[in-house]
This record gives structure tokens, C-alpha cells and sequence, in this order.
């Protein structure tokens, strides 16, 4: 008899990350992400390709991650924290003990072999004016000294470093800014690398590729691209005359497409223009993965479509796409490539995460790992169904419905709206929002919908909010509920609203908007945009690019309308949040008990933007629990 997930359930899990392909396509190393007593642990584990189940582990350090294959099979090297500081390690494939590479650097990238795999690139976190005490910040320009996930920074800047394999020093690339995702050319001779910097070259936010040489690197980093609107994860043409980045050339709200930047002239060509869909190379909260050469010289990447994270292919000659199938429903976070196959990370409507192998010549998809079955094998996901709203001015709104087979009748729905704005709800089996299962399971209605602004349809749609969030975006949430109300799906009684980040955003927007709602979980929420431009990391990035500058900061403000707020309000927020700061949610919070509204704050502390996804199990637990507590207790 299977049953639905429960709570219980998150520390049983174990989650496969970061596959990498040996160069020989016939074993798969990655991370292992598990619980031990509701402490977060990672290890390193290899598979076979070809027999799953044989799986290997490499590893048993308390939090072990990225891993790197060598260019000859024999050596991973890999991030291993050890007293609190991420370091570089070293181990041999066919087991060991790993050797550290680095000592006094905090690394916060992946390490990248050299081709000839006698050298480590790597990202580090370094501060040239430390001191005891530290020394007063200057702040001259836009604020730099605070990034989410780590915290206050101050002057420390994320640079490039080399180290060699046999040990020694690590050489680092003196660059402003923060850097990372270096990528060694095919002969190894330069390192490309990218850089996040303001008030470059009349830009007051530039996202450029540079260049270093191997040989002199202390000396000679360079810019010599013309776009300034690119990012990684970067990969060199095989002739090593070009670097291809993922993003635009020049920065601004809009679909992500791959970018060839030619050494010669530094010319900037964009190479998936017919493609209106986001290229995506993978991140916390975000699916794809890094682009890769393959079979017939073309290069491998991924796109978010309609709720998908798909693989695509590009001849680079002649501009050809393919699609490369790889399941119904299917999202890839992840993505390896070797010889005529791929190592993806992949999700689908029943399974939150596995390892999966792709044939890429004869096509097919072989599962390698099973580990939701494997923990928690009476485990049943309920599956979602896609729907779809035409709004009244036209609009389509895509999304999904979660509701048990053995609802009936008018139910109590709760409404989840996704971050971002630019991010997309994908319809798959999920852990991190894993209070959907709960409700479903006690007769409720889940809907999670793409509004305007969301990621997967096309350029036009994503740019629909820019200047108008929540104005352009209200009635794609709004018409769907009275469609569910009008088909006698949703109680009009009983409906909750929640959402994390420009969900938390959203639903302050909403409750300020109408009463309609029994009870609002606004979650890492944004409420004031001037505050934000003040204190958040990207605060200047956001209130510019995103909702047009200063002049609509106040009418796009939900603070603006929060006197109309009546309902009940949960707000749930990390402690050390530098994306949508704390003070975001102590405004909110203030302004609804000065009106006498039913609310309450749960901080979490040393939680960042991303808790709900990578912080501690205790505290994604208590997320969880919350949402469905303070929804189920709001119903009458």
C-alpha cells in the first residue's frame, strides 16, 4: 500500500547532485546529499553506466561537494569544508584518502582540471584590506558589501585562483569585481572567467568575460570582449578561438541566449537568437545546466519551455537545433557530457531527483539512481495536471493543479506563487515545497500557475511585469481561482495564498489588493522598494532594471496599500536573507500589528535567501510545517 509523504520523510532522502562523466563515459561521480540525525552531510559516490546499482563511495567527509573528473579518469577533486573553511581536495578514483590542496582561501566555486590535468582553476573568497579590527567599508558607489550566502563581505572579493595538482601556493587572478566559472581553453594556455562589476566602461552593472594567460597570470588579466550582458558557466569552441557564455550583450530584463565572444576583435555573436526560450546553466533554484561540445561537433545546453527544463543541441555551422527527449514532464538540473552521452540530473512528475544517462546518437534515457524508492519505498507522490486560464484581456496562464483522486466536490485551495519573478513552477515531484503533498493528502486543492514574467514562454511574456509588478500579474492569479470557484473545484470560502521571494512579494500585493483570502504565508517577502534598493544585494539591479527606477518604487510598493490588509498573515523569513533582507519582513510584520491584523513572524536564524532549499533540515521541517498549520488553522 503506498502512501503519501510525510514530514518524517526529508531526513530519510538522499539527493544526488553535480553528476560528472568520467572521460571514458563508463562510471558517473557526484554528490550525495543526506541527513544524519537532522545534520546536513555530502559525500562523493561513483556509478556504473551501464549496471545501476553499482554504486561506489568515494568519500565520507562531512560536506563534500562539486566534484571534477581529471582529464585522464584517475582523480576528483572536490570542495570538502573543514573547520568551517570550503577547501580544494584531491582523490583518486579508485578509492583513497583525499589529499587537501588548499588551507587558508575560503572556496565558494567548483574546481576545473586543466587539459593536461596538472593544474586546479578555482574561485576564492579574498579580502586585500583585512585587518584587526577591520577597517572602516567606503562605499563610493553601488553597495558590494553584502551577497547572499555569505553574508557581510565587506571588501572581500570572489577572485580566480591556480593551483597545481602536486601542491604549492595557489596563483591568483588579480580582478575587481567578483569573479568565477573559469573555464581553461584546449590548450591551456588561458583561463576565461566571469565578472560581476559596477560603474564599468558607462555601465553601471557589467556582466563581461575575461581572459587570463596561464604563464603570466598575476599580471594579465583582461576584458577584450564586447558584450557586457554575459555570464557562465563558459566553454571554449574546440579550436579555442571563442568563448560561449549564456546571457546578452549588454545587461537587461530579457531571455538569456547562448553568446559566442571571439578572441580575434572580441566580437560578440548571438548564437540561439531563433530560440526564444531562457538558456539555463543550472544554480540554486534554477534547473540546466553547464553547455557542453558532444557528438557531430555540437554543442549541448539546456532551456526552460514551459515549465520544462529541456536539452537542446546547436550545429554551430549552420545554426540547427535539436531537441534530445528525455521524458515526459522531465526537468534537468544538471548536466554532463562525454563521448555520445549525457549525465543529467533529472526530476519528472512522480520523482523529485535522480541521475539518468542519455544516449545522445541513438537516442533513450536510462535511470541510474533510485533513491526516493530506495528510502522510502511505500512513498507516492500525487501527481499534478497541467491547466491552463485564458485571461481577460487574452492572456494564456499555464500551470498545474495538485489535488488527490479522492477529493470531491468544492475544496480548499491554496494558491502558491513562485519567486523570482523570472523563475517557473515545473509541475515535478518536489521535496522543498513538500507541504503541497500534506495539503493534498487533506483534501486541498495546490495551484501553482506561471503568471506574466514567468520563465518558459517566450521573450514577450517574460518581460510582461517589468515596471508593473503586481499590476500586470494581479488578474493571471486572480480570474484562475474564480474559474476553480465557477467549476466547483475551489470553495470560495476556504482559499489561502502563499509564496516565497517575488511569491513573498506577491502575496503581500494580493492581501493588499482583496479580502478574498482566509489566510496569506508570505515567505523571504519584498514589501518596500526604496528599502530594497538599500539594503539588498542586488537592490540596485532590481528596483532599475526590474520595476523602473525610483519613480515607481512607491506605487509598486505593497507597504504602499498595506492599510487594506485583513488578512490573517503568517511571515516567514531567514535571519541573514541579503536577496530580500530581514528588515523587508519586520516592515511588513510592524505595519499589519499597528492595524491590529491577525500575524505573526517566524525568523529563521543564519538562514539566507535559499534556506528553504539548502538550509538546515530542521528549518526546511519547521518552513514546511508552518504553511500547512497556518492555512488548516485559518479555515474557519
Amino acid at each position: 500500500m503506498m502512501r503519501p509523504p510525510t514530514l518524517q520523510d526529508l531526513s530519510a532522502l538522499a539527493e544526488p547532485a553535480s553528476p560528472v562523466l568520467t572521460p571514458d563515459a563508463t562510471r558517473v561521480v557526484y554528490a550525495l546529499n543526506r541527513h544524519d540525525d537532522g545534520d546536513a552531510r555530502s559525500e562523493l559516490w561513483s556509478v556504473a553506466t551501464e549496471a545501476r546499482g553499482d554504486a561506489i563511495r568515494l568519500t565520507s567527509g562531512s560536506l563534500d561537494t562539486a566534484p571534477a573528473v581529471s582529464p585522464d579518469g584517475t582523480s576528483v577533486a572536490f570542495v570538502r569544508k573543514v573547520d568551517g573553511t570550503p577547501s580544494i581536495h584531491v582523490v583518486p578514483l579508485s578509492g583513497g584518502d583525499p589529499v587537501r590542496l588548499t588551507r587558508d582561501l575560503m572556496v565558494v566555486g567548483a574546481p576545473e582540471f586543466s587539459p593536461d590535468g596538472s593544474r586546479i582553476a578555482f574561485v576564492a573568497l579574498v579580502d586585500d584590506a583585512a585587518g584587526s579590527p577591520a577597517p572602516p567599508l567606503v562605499i563610493s558607489g553601488d553597495p558590494v558589501h553584502k551577497v547572499d550566502g555569505l553574508g557581510w563581505v565587506g571588501t572581500a572579493r570572489a577572485q580566480v585562483h591556480v593551483i597545481a595538482i602536486a601542491g604549492g601556493d595557489a596563483v591568483r587572478v588579480r580582478s575587481d569585481g567578483q569573479c568565477g566559472d573559469p573555464a581553461w581553453s584546449p590548450d591551456g594556455s588561458m583561463l576565461a572567467f566571469t565578472q560581476i562589476s559596477t560603474g564599468v566602461e558607462g555601465h553601471r552593472f557589467a556582466l563581461r568575460v575575461g581572459l587570463v594567460d596561464t604563464e603570466t597570470m598575476q599580471d594579465s588579466a583582461r576584458f577584450p570582449f564586447a558584450a557586457t550582458g554575459v555570464g557562465g558557466p563558459l566553454v571554449w569552441t574546440p579550436d579555442g578561438t571563442s568563448v560561449i557564455a549564456i546571457g546578452d550583450l549588454e545587461v537587461r530584463v530579457g531571455v538569456n541566449r547562448l553568446v559566442r565572444l571571439d578572441l580575434a576583435g572580441g566580437a560578440a555573436t548571438v548564437m540561439t537568437g531563433d530560440v526564444d526560450r531562457n538558456v539555463m546553466g543550472g544554480g540554486p533554484g534554477y534547473p540546466g545546466g553547464k553547455p557542453a561540445f558532444g557528438p557531430e561537433g555540437r554543442l549541448f545546453f539546456c532551456v526552460r519551455d514551459g515549465g520544462q527544463s529541456i536539452l537542446l543541441s546547436i550545429d554551430p555551422a549552420s545554426s540547427e537545433i535539436r531537441h534530445h527527449d528525455t521524458g515526459e514532464g522531465s526537468v534537468i538540473s544538471a548536466l554532463s557530457i562525454r563521448g555520445g552521452f549525457a549525465a543529467i540530473k533529472v526530476s519528472d512528475p512522480t520523482t523529485p531527483g535522480e541521475l539518468a544517462l542519455v544516449d545522445l546518437v541513438e537516442g533513450g534515457t536510462v535511470r541510474l539512481t533510485n533513491y526516493l524508492a530506495d528510502a522510502v519505498p511505500d512513498v507516492a507522490f500525487a501527481p499534478t495536471r497541467p491547466v491552463r486560464f485564458t485571461i481577460s484581456d487574452g492572456t494564456t496562464v499555464h500551470g498545474w493543479l495538485l489535488r488527490a483522486d479522492d477529493t470531491t466536490g468544492p475544496a480548499p485551495t491554496l494558491l502558491d506563487i513562485h519567486g523570482g519573478p523570472h523563475n517557473a513552477w515545473t509541475g515535478t515531484a518536489d521535496t522543498a515545497h513538500l507541504y503541497h503533498q500534506l495539503l493534498a493528502a487533506q483534501g486541498w486543492n495546490v495551484l501553482t500557475l506561471n503568471p506574466r514574467g514567468s520563465d518558459g514562454y517566450g521573450e514577450p511574456f517574460y518581460r510582461a511585469a517589468i515596471d508593473a509588478w503586481g499590476e500586470a500579474d494581479e488578474k493571471d492569479f486572480l480570474e484562475p481561482l474564480d474559474r476553480l470557484v465557477a467549476d466547483g473545484i475551489a470553495d470560495p470560502d476556504r482559499i489561502a495564498v502563499t509564496g516565497y521571494s517575488y511569491g513573498g512579494f506577491m502575496t503581500c500585493w494580493l492581501t493588499s489588493r482583496t479580502d478574498r483570502f482566509r489566510s496569506a504565508v508570505p515567505g523571504g517577502l519584498v514589501c518596500d522598494h526604496h528599502a530594497m534598493n538599500a539594503s539588498s544585494d542586488l537592490g540596485g539591479f532590481l528596483r532599475d532594471l526590474e520595476i523602473g527606477g525610483s519613480r515607481n518604487a512607491v506605487r509598486l510598493s505593497p507597504v504602499t496599500y498595506v492599510d487594506a490588509v485583513t488578512t490573517p498573515t503568517l511571515i516567514l523569513h531567514g535571519q541573514d536573507d541579503q536577496r530580500c533582507p530581514l528588515a523587508q519582513a519586520e516592515l511588513w510584520y510592524a505595519r499589519l500589528r499597528d492595524n491590529d491584523v491577525e500575524t505573526e513572524m517566524v525568523v529563521y536564524p543564519g538562514g539566507s535567501h535559499l534556506f528553504i532549499l539548502n538550509g538546515p533540515l530542521a528549518h526546511r521541517t519547521d518552513y514546511n510545517r508552518r504553511v500547512v498549520d497556518w492555512v488548516v488553522g485559518h479555515l474557519d
